[in-house]
């Protein structure tokens, strides 16, 4: 069955992408994986031990993807491509494995070998919302756009709480200059599920977008996270090439969150922008 989907990559590409498939899988085989602290990740994380626990009492499909979607939360993909592949062993009509397996790809930042999957899932539950989203990320993160407009669409008028598809279309409208029509969207998907990060986030690109920094700002902080707001903030000045600006506001992301390395270099190479404009 053709599921669609981009054009498979030829050449080096695909040779390139085969080999880090191969590796991935190949690591995903070794055991036990190791907490960032030392811990065998296993043994300290009390939702991975249940999974694991009940995967090795019955190993079901449904088992094997629930320890999937811990491995996942962990960010320990390559397990949870493992688990994946054995819940789809058992059975290879399971749409919920068949979505996860493409946002683990999307995570691999490999999204063209994941569309497939993604396509599998709405096929084998159509009446999946989410499903429907995440093949519309999919086709988002190779270009095809309209595509994936539509499947936001879907996933919208499947579920009409689905504050994530309206999101993404908000953003959808605002990379097309549709400025209205991304605040709409992004201002209902606000309503909706006032918590939802990116929403907020999109909605601050549109005041930001429309010369509004000041409601961007306020819809950035809107997501309650300060070292975020005041990093994104930086990418807006950044790219009004606004430098000290940039620069204040990576530094206010340094002050919120000490560790925060990325905003470390945005601020220096901001500096650095400001030394060479001054000279």
């Amino acid at each position: 069955m053709d599921y669609g989907g981009p054009p498979p990559a030829t050449g080096r590409t695909l040779r390139l992408q085969q080999k880090k498939a191969s590796e991935m899988t190949a690591r995903a085989k070794a055991a036990p994986h190791q907490h960032p602290l030392g811990a065998n990740v296993e043994g300290s994380d009390s939702r991975l031990a249940a999974a694991l626990l009940l995967e090795t009492m019955v190993p079901s499909a449904e088992n094997h993807l629930r320890v999937a979607q811990e491995y996942r939360r962990l960010g320990i993909l390559d397990a949870a491509y493992t688990r994946l592949n054995r819940a789809l062993k058992k059975e290879p009509r399971l749409a919920e494995a068949h979505e996860m397996l493409a946002r683990v790809w999307r995570d691999w930042g490999m999204p063209a070998k994941g569309v497939g999957a993604a396509y599998r899932a709405t096929y084998f539950d159509p009446k999946s919302s989410s499903a429907e989203n995440t093949l519309g990320t999919m086709l988002d993160a190779v270009g095809q756009f309209d595509d994936a407009r539509r499947a936001y669409e879907r996933a919208f008028s499947l579920d009409p709480t689905a504050a994530w598809a309206l999101s993404n279309l908000c953003y959808g409208d605002l990379r097309a200059g549709r400025l209205d029509g991304a605040r709409a969207r992004c201002q209902a998907a606000v309503k909706i599920d006032p918590g939802l990060t990116a929403a907020h986030n999109n909605l601050a690109l549109t005041f930001a977008a429309g010369g509004d920094l000041a409601r961007a700002s306020q819809e950035f902080h809107a997501a309650d996270d300060p070292a975020a707001a005041e990093y994104n903030l930086g990418i807006v000045y950044l790219a009004k090439q606004d430098y000290a600006g940039a620069a204040a506001h990576f530094e206010n992301a340094i002050k919120a969150r000490p560790s925060f390395t990325q905003a470390k270099a945005r601020a220096h190479a901001a500096r650095e922008r400001l030394l060479i404009g001054n000279n």
